[in-house]
């Protein structure tokens, strides 16, 4: 006879029948957690029995044949009237994660999978007088229009919720309200765990299976943080440029579409991406802006995993002068707190481990200290998987670049347009004073000194506004072993072009700016920016001068002394980007 109840209903004393993990799915109910509406339907154990004593299942050389039959015989059972009086008028059903039409049909695929078990106990025994005993009962969800199917366990070891979108499109906010009531579950049942979601007119737990993470087999689709990832190598790897050019060509997404996810990074020239925050969180907007920038930051970070994505903190300004960028963070929470809850999200919710932070306008280093420490409380603290970038916009952090390369800084982002307002002293907001952003001179050797010092340091910097592709400043910067530069996705493969181009006029000035004087000069070997040599690579150490006739220098000859130095060492020094 088969036995059902709604699973509000299901008790202690009922976990006999129904199973115990079914029951803590009715306490969750009870207790008002989003729990589908749905009923725990029993096996009809005496009709399945009596069906299979007709049949022989002694020879199993005739086995599948017998048990086509039985499936004919067992699917002509009818339908319940108790199924019937309990599914009231629901049409729509969900079923070990498929939505079923009709009532007939839901009990024909319920008939199924006790048949699948019976299928297994008759083969590796045959037929007995109690198999049909102790099948497993099932829940069944009333559900509407569910649009996706995802299951959660939180990860003790790693300290974390995994989830696994198993059919159908997760909204990022489903997926945090999800990871909170996995958590939420776990604590109110007292044991850890798998959850069964459905999206359907909000989250809905329809089941709840035994926690087994030792077969856990993680799938294409499993959003977790593996630690095998983690640390230098990956990111060195995350890093390795295929690009023609040695200076990194980073992708402003900032604002329009993210790149398809089916276009080769490669063919289009990223190395790296950036996002500028206040361009899309809206403090007007807080929800739809905060989605938006949930998607963007997902989106471009799974569209280029092997690529570092530079995450910039919201730099709300109100002018030039005034309250704005690293100081509004601190003293604004609910500007920073959804700025850190999307970070959270994409780390370690996600598992995006190619997401560094940029730190914005800073004014001083306790400013930087103090947004660090901000950055702490949400679990997001500098490490080898984790980088700490800070926006370098007025001429303090250069004057003092030396402090805040000692209160623990991995990169530095030269806004160039700003350091050329406020070094210039000109509003660039006021069209009257548009001449002075060409004047350039100035900014150029301000730069010089704290250059020198990031690569004492080893510390990389990119570059970012228009002034970057300025010829004067770019063939400066590419001189100076500018790590990267910002572009827009429709400058790609015009910016590789003009960085290669570039490149090479700065290697052959260097050459040429070389004093070769008479016969046989001798020139040693400088820093440049070739792919051998990573652009902040620290110069190559005990490599001899080389003396030639020199009657009027080329290429040739250039490759010749590269080739002679080459010669005197087995392995090219390298700096990864993340080291």
């Amino acid at each position: 006879m088969t036995e059902i109840l709604p699973i509000r209903l299901l008790r202690d004393e009922d976990s006999l029948i129904f199973g115990s993990l079914n029951v803590s799915l009715g306490k969750l109910a009870r207790m008002d957690f989003p729990v589908a509406p749905g009923i725990a339907v029993t096996p009809p154990t005496l009709k399945l029995k009596t069906t299979l004593e007709s049949f022989d299942f002694g020879r199993k050389e005739v086995f599948q044949q017998t048990l086509t039959l039985v499936k004919i015989k067992i699917n002509k059972i009818p339908v319940p009237e108790v199924l019937i009086r309990e599914a009231g008028n629901h049409k729509v059903f969900f079923l070990d994660g498929r939505k079923i039409k009709g009532l007939k049909a839901l009990w024909v695929d319920l008939l199924d999978f006790w048949l699948e078990q019976l299928k297994t106990r008759l083969w590796n025994g045959g037929f007995y007088p109690g198999i049909t005993e102790n099948l497993s009962p099932k829940v069944v969800a009333f559900v509407n229009n569910p649009e996706a199917f995802v299951t959660s366990y939180e990860d003790n070891l790693q300290d974390d919720v995994v989830v696994n979108t198993k059919s159908g499109k997760l909204h990022p906010t489903d997926l945090k309200k999800i990871v909170e009531l996995t958590e939420l579950a776990d604590k109110k049942l007292f044991i850890p765990n798998e959850y069964e979601w459905v999206v359907d007119r909000g989250v809905k737990l329809v089941g709840i299976k035994p926690y087994t993470p030792n077969h856990v087999i993680p799938g294409t689709n499993e959003v977790r943080t593996p630690e095998s990832d983690s640390g230098r190598a990956a990111l060195a790897r995350m890093t390795e440029s295929k690009s023609k050019s040695a200076v990194k060509v980073f992708f402003d997404l900032s604002q329009g579409l993210v790149v398809e996810k089916d276009v080769d990074p490669d063919s289009i020239g990223v190395d790296g991406v950036y996002i500028a925050s206040e361009k899309i969180f809206d403090l007007n907007k807080p929800h739809e802006s905060f989605d938006n920038l949930v998607f963007k930051l997902v989106e471009s970070a799974m569209t280029f995993p092997d690529s570092p994505v530079l995450f910039k903190l919201a730099d709300k300004s109100e002018g030039m002068g005034k309250v704005r960028g690293a100081l509004r963070l601190i003293h604004q929470k609910n500007l920073l707190d959804p700025l850190l809850d999307a970070l959270d999200f994409a780390r370690h919710k996600r598992g995006l481990n190619n997401i560094h932070i940029v730190i914005p306008f800073v004014r001083g280093v306790g400013e930087l200290l103090q947004v660090k420490r901000e950055l702490a409380t949400k679990k997001l603290m500098r490490k080898a998987s984790l980088q700490y970038w800070m926006e370098v916009a007025i001429p303090e952090n250069i004057i003092n670049m030396e402090d805040y390369l000692l209160s623990g800084i991995d990169g530095v982002v030269l806004n160039l347009n700003e350091l050329l307002a406020h070094l210039n002293g000109f509003d660039p907001a006021e069209p009257e004073l548009s001449l002075y952003k060409n004047e350039v001179s100035g900014l150029i050797k301000f730069l010089e000194d704290g250059i020198r010092l990031l690569h004492k340091s080893q510390v990389p910097f990119i570059a970012y506004g228009s002034l970057s592709l300025y010829p004067k400043v770019l063939e400066f910067l590419v001189g100076k072993g500018v790590y990267g530069v910002v572009v827009e996705k429709y400058e790609a493969h015009s910016a590789h072009d003009l960085l290669h181009q570039t490149e090479k006029k700065a290697d052959f000035k260097k050459v040429s700016l070389t004093h070769l004087e008479g016969e046989g000069n001798a020139v040693t070997p400088s820093r440049w920016n070739k792919r051998t040599y990573s652009p902040l690579g620290p110069p190559v150490g005990g490599l001899s001068s080389s003396s030639h006739f020199v009657i009027g220098f080329d290429s040739t000859l250039w490759w010749i002394l590269v080739s002679s130095w080459a010669s005197t060492i087995s392995i090219f020094p390298k700096t990864s980007f993340m080291s």
